[in-house]
C-alpha cells in the first residue's frame, strides 16, 4: 500500500484536526505496545489491510489489548475517539469527541474510599475552627474536657441541614452517636455555647443546636447568604438562648 502524505489526506478533505487526533491514537498504540496503524487508515481514507493467517484486523487488536491496561471510563474515552475517526457525519463526529471529553474528565477523579459529594459535605471556616479551639482550652476546666467539647462539636457540623443552620440531631441523639453520657453532654454544650461555638434555641418543646453558617455550612454555595441571613433573623435577633 503506498504511502499517502499529509498534504494528499488535506486534498482529500481530512481536516487537521482528524489529522491530529489519528496521531494522538497512534501516541496511544505505541504505549500499549499494539500494532501503529498509519494516519490515513485511522482517518479512514484507506482501508486496513488484514494480515495474512490473522483472523483479526489491526483496530480490533488494538482495542482488545489497550483496554486491559485502562480504567472503564479510559477505555470509553478511546474507543469514542476512534469512533470520531470513523464517522462520516461531522456533527456526528463532533458529538463523540464531546462524549470523550467528558470520559476523560470522569476517568481523571477516582473515587479513593470515601463519596465526597454523595452524603453532602460540610465546608468549615479556618477561622472558625481556630478560634473555637483556642476559646475552649482557655476557657474548659481540663484538656479533656476540651477536647471532648471539640469531638461534639465536629459531630454537630457533620449533621447540619441542609443550606440551613441547626444541627438534625438532639442533645439525646448526639449522646448515642458519641457515646456520650446525658450529664457529660450537658457539660459539653454549655461550654461551647459559652465559647460562642453553637446557639441553643428553643422551638416549642424542642431546643434546637445551631450553628452559625459563617462558620460551618452544608449544601449549596449560591444559597450560603441566604442562610447567614436566616441565622441572623432567626437565631441572632429572634431566638431565645437556651443557656
Amino acid at each position: 500500500m503506498a504511502r499517502i502524505s499529509m498534504n494528499e489526506l488535506r486534498k482529500m478533505g481530512v481536516s487537521q484536526e482528524d489529522i491530529d487526533m489519528a496521531r494522538a491514537t497512534q501516541a496511544a498504540q505505541r504505549r500499549t505496545g499494539s500494532p501503529v496503524q498509519s494516519v490515513a487508515v485511522l482517518v479512514g481514507a484507506v482501508e486496513h489491510r488484514r494480515r495474512k493467517g490473522s483472523g483479526r484486523d489491526g483496530p480490533a487488536d488494538f482495542t482488545a489489548r489497550a483496554l486491559r491496561r485502562r480504567g472503564t471510563y479510559d477505555q470509553a474515552a478511546l474507543l469514542l475517539d476512534q469512533q470520531a475517526l470513523a464517522e462520516r457525519s461531522p456533527e456526528r463526529a463532533v458529538r463523540a469527541r464531546e462524549a470523550a471529553g467528558i470520559a476523560k474528565e470522569l476517568s481523571s477523579a477516582v473515587q479513593l474510599e470515601f463519596d465526597f459529594f454523595g452524603g453532602g459535605n460540610v465546608s468549615i471556616a479556618f477561622q472558625y475552627q481556630d478560634a473555637v479551639t483556642e476559646r475552649l482550652f482557655e476557657t474548659a476546666p481540663t484538656t479533656a474536657a476540651a477536647k471532648e467539647a471539640l469531638s461534639i462539636l465536629w459531630t454537630i457540623c457533620r449533621h447540619l441541614g441542609w443550606q440551613t443552620y441547626t444541627c438534625d440531631k438532639t442533645a439525646s441523639q448526639l449522646c448515642e452517636i458519641t457515646r456520650t453520657d446525658k450529664a457529660r453532654m450537658a457539660r459539653a454544650l454549655n461550654l461551647l455555647e459559652d465559647v460562642g461555638a453553637i446557639r441553643r434555641v428553643k422551638r416549642g418543646r424542642v431546643k434546637l443546636i445551631t450553628v452559625t453558617p459563617e462558620g460551618a455550612f452544608r449544601g449549596d454555595v449560591n444559597q450560603h447568604g441566604k442562610a447567614v441571613e436566616r441565622y441572623k433573623l432567626d437565631v441572632i435577633d429572634g431566638g431565645r438562648s437556651d443557656g
